[in-house]
Formats: structure tokens, sequence, C-alpha cells
């Protein structure tokens, strides 16, 4: 079967939950990221943590993602073990992005869930990238 091809007259398809809930806040799941990326995108399959404060089954969802790629030098890196490999990872904090969560899948029988304090952290990082209110 051909790869369908998306116009603006042509809407991209609405695709099912595979989740049986809804994702919560400092969760961990895999994630299905665009196949048609261009580099620096991420893409392929990988751990996101779950950043939105709400989420329902059938929307949409902000999510940070995990890479295993060293980050020496990446100020925007929080660096922890993956909960889903156990791989040393990186979570990429200047890279919010926001998915189906249709693209989300069960890391396994359970959902990992970081810690309040490394998500503070995480999300202090985030916020250093994004510009402040006026006063």
């Amino acid at each position: 079967m051909g790869e369908r091809i998306v116009t603006e007259e042509t809407p991209p398809p609405r695709i099912a939950p595979r989740l049986k809930s809804a994702p919560r806040i400092r969760q961990v799941y895999w994630c299905d990221l665009p196949v048609d990326a261009q580099l620096p995108e991420f893409w392929k399959r990988r751990p996101v943590l779950i950043v939105s404060k709400t989420a329902t089954l059938n929307g949409a969802v902000l999510v940070l993602p995990f890479t295993t790629k060293s980050q020496p030098d990446n100020p925007m890196a929080f660096p922890m073990a993956s909960p889903i490999t156990g791989k040393k990872s990186w979570v990429i904090c200047d890279y919010l992005t926001t998915v189906a969560v249709s693209r989300l899948h069960m890391p396994g029988r359970a959902v990992p869930r970081i810690s309040q304090e490394d998500f503070n952290r995480i999300i202090g990082i985030a916020l250093q990238n994004l510009p402040r209110p006026d006063h």
C-alpha cells in the first residue's frame, strides 16, 4: 500500500488510541514520533515524558523526548536513566512537542512515573528556554 499524501484539503487520519486511559503528568510512554521528520527534529519510537497537566484519551498531549545520544555540552538536557529501558538517557528539555495520544504505547504492564523532584528540575530547565511575560 502506498504512502498517503496529505494536502491542505485532505486532513490527516484520526487514529484510535492504543491506551486504555489518558496519560498523566510525569508518566513515561513509548511514542511513535513522525517518520517524515527533518533533522534536527526527533523521529522514530522513543520514550517521552508527559508534561501536560491534563490529557484526554482522544486528544493531544505535551511531551519531552528522551535520547540515548550523549549530551555533554547541552545545558537543555537533563541526565537520567530511562524509566523504560534503564539506559543512560537525557530528557531534551527544549523540545516541547505536542503529539496525539494515539502515538503513545504502553511501556509494559505498568507505566513508570518520574519523581516530582526530577520533574521539577526538568520543567525548570524547560522554562529557561521560554520567554518571560512582561510585567
